[in-house]
């Protein structure tokens, strides 16, 4: 068993770079990995797949998050897939220019799709 085991956690932007390496982490510690990402589909299928072939839980999912639906959307396939539980999301997005960060955090607490969210903070590094 491991310390995230039976934990839900999405990661925006998590195609490559930082991201990929926090979706990789939280799924080598148990947790079931969303992996986000706005174009770069072959990159984010390939994270998806190096978790699963380790064992773990994971799908992706894409949504511009610049879009002003963008948000909505990414929280209504997260829900798909993860039901109303989240317990981890990692804003690591990057976006162009979309809504301050106020209003993207009062969009996500507002939205029916990601209404649960839990807290925990855990070291995944040793």
């Amino acid at each position: 068993m491991t310390i995230l085991s039976g934990e839900t956690a999405l990661v925006t932007g998590a195609s490559r770079g930082v991201g990929r390496a926090i979706a990789l982490a939280l799924a080598n510690a148990g947790a079931q990995a969303l992996v986000h990402y706005g174009r770069s589909a072959v990159e984010a299928h390939g994270v998806v797949n190096e978790i699963r072939k380790a064992g773990g839980r994971a799908d992706a999912i894409v949504a511009d998050l610049a879009a002003p639906d963008g948000a909505p959307k990414l929280a209504k396939q997260a829900r798909s897939i993860v039901g109303d539980r989240l317990d981890i999301l990692v804003a690591n997005a990057g976006v162009p220019k979309a809504a301050t960060t106020e209003e993207t955090a009062i969009e996500i607490r507002q939205s029916p799709s990601l209404s649960t969210f839990g807290h925990r903070s855990h070291a995944l590094v040793e």
